[in-house]
């Protein structure tokens, strides 16, 4: 996702969470890499959370050296476990249908 995207590159993205599946995915994502501080639950929220990024250059600046490290030790990028997980997924589809 473009979220995913911006957070390799060492791009915070805040989100504001909604009711759809599109607009929570911000959410998932945050949350699995511990970024929970950049989640928005109200329009107020974010505008926040967008000031404190503005104005704190350390911690923005501390962020964005931090996101790639967050996003390699985080289970998004562990695409061995993954797929092993859909081959197993796969497997029991086949002998379902083969019964």
């Amino acid at each position: 996702t473009t979220t995913c995207e911006a957070l390799w590159m060492g791009i915070p993205v805040v989100t504001l969470v909604g009711k759809t599946h599109s607009s929570r995915m911000g959410l998932s994502i945050l949350s699995t890499l511990g970024l929970t501080e950049l989640i928005a639950y109200t329009s107020e929220q974010y505008v926040d959370i967008c000031l404190k990024l503005a104005n704190d250059t350390d911690y923005l600046q501390q962020l964005r050296a931090s996101m790639r490290e967050r996003m390699l030790a985080s289970p998004l990028m562990d695409y061995v476990n993954f797929t092993a997980c859909l081959e197993g997924e796969y497997r029991k589809m086949w002998e379902t249908w083969c019964r």
